[in-house]
């Protein structure tokens, strides 16, 4: 959890300093004021706070990199004139502060506050009333994008995500009817920011690191939850096989499996170039494989669970060019399906996951081709803690 401690009063917003935790890798980070372990300005934290990059505005941000980000808008702060907010007035104040993610892995991040509620009568020209909240944070220059300030959970959906490397600026307006001049909007209310590297953002549209694990899924049959890509035929043998014009195509979903594969995957399907589920017409060649590629990219380390696998025929494994391990022996692996493959560990970036097919010709017959297919049942999972 990240968390400031924040006094806020009608025209003034302090935050604490900053708890750094490891080496750059957290799952959640948390601060406040009475911590004295590693505190840093809050512009170098693993979680930074600082004025909102490129904005005026961010002139209202004071002492970021001293460990005690402050938003001032009373006469505390010399960048700008002025002294507070008007009473009896709707004050906007697009991109004041960022939030960035200077850690090592995809993070949600939420915020929340005990805001005071209007305490006067609002003129019918605005869209908010009595009773409503007196502050509101929003996501950049809209007001309309809001950031519920209600509860602390960062997988909900109103919370935000963050790639390593992202920021989000934040804007606030105030609406200060019914308040004296002078008065204490906040009180000794503390404001608390959360960032978790676990978390979902409770959106299908998160990054893949905030995805939940069951999704992180690299099936064959399949497009990948957290990205349109699937599993390509990139070349095969014969002249009437694929990659014969220097492209690369979805492999195809075999719909009616010959009765010798292996179907008994609950999570991937078998595939393979043409279509007609294994056909002895499929072109055969011992030294030419069929080669199939997923192509995918992540943001954060994981481990690559080879869970299955099956092919018709031998086939071999690798990963970013890498050999990772083949069916035993050259074996047929359709039937049972293979198990064989030990985990990968992968970091952050771009990978190809490779499959190799032989589809050798049938000895002792007239006939020229051979079935081939492939069916890879795979998972991303959060790398495992030396024992």
């Amino acid at each position: 959890m990240k968390r400031r401690n924040v006094l806020a009063a009608l025209g003034s917003l302090s935050a604490g300093g900053a708890l750094t935790v490891g080496s750059g890798a957290f799952t959640s980070v948390s601060a406040d004021r009475a911590v004295t372990v590693d505190v840093v300005g809050d512009a170098d934290a693993f979680l930074r706070l600082a004025p909102c990059d490129g904005s005026s505005n961010g002139d209202y941000v004071a002492n970021a990199s001293e460990g005690a980000m402050a938003i001032d808008l009373a006469d505390g702060d010399s960048n700008v004139a002025g002294s507070g907010v008007n009473p009896e007035a709707h004050s906007v104040f697009h991109n004041v502060f960022e939030i960035c993610n200077q850690g090592t892995q995809p993070v949600c991040v939420d915020f929340a506050v005990d805001v005071p509620s209007i305490p006067g009568p609002v003129p019918d020209r605005y869209g908010f009333e009595e009773g409503d909240p007196a502050v509101v944070f929003y996501r950049a220059d809209n007001p309309d994008d809001t950031v519920n300030v209600d509860d602390l959970d960062t997988d909900r959906s109103g919370a935000f995500p963050l790639d390593v490397g992202d920021c989000q600026c934040v804007g606030f307006e105030v609406r200060a009817f019914g308040f004296e001049s002078g008065a204490d909007l906040f009180g000794d209310t503390d404001l608390e920011i959360r960032a978790q590297a676990s978390a979902n953002c409770g959106s299908e549209d998160a990054p893949p690191g905030l995805i939940p694990p069951e999704q992180l899924r690299l099936d064959t049959g399949g497009e990948l939850n957290w990205q349109e890509t699937y599993w390509q035929v990139v070349s095969g043998p014969g002249t009437d096989g694929p990659g014969t014009e220097d492209t690369s195509y979805r492999a195809k979903v075999v719909d009616d499996p010959p009765n010798d594969w292996d179907t008994s995957s609950p999570e991937a399907s078998w595939v393979d170039p043409f279509g007609t589920g294994g056909l002895d017409s499929d072109p055969a060649d011992a030294e030419d494989p069929y080669v199939y590629e997923l192509a995918f990219s992540v943001p954060a380390t994981f481990d690559l669970v080879m869970e299955e696998y099956g092919s018709d025929n031998p086939v071999t494994f690798l990963l970013d060019g890498t050999e990772i391990g083949s069916s035993p022996d050259g074996e047929d692996a359709y039937n049972p399906l293979k198990d064989n493959i030990s985990s990968q560990q992968i970091e952050a970036g771009n990978h190809t996951l490779r499959a190799e097919v032989i589809n050798e010709p049938q000895s002792g017959t007239s006939v020229t081709g051979n079935p081939t297919g492939l069916l890879v049942a795979a998972r991303l999972e959060p790398p495992q803690e030396p024992n």
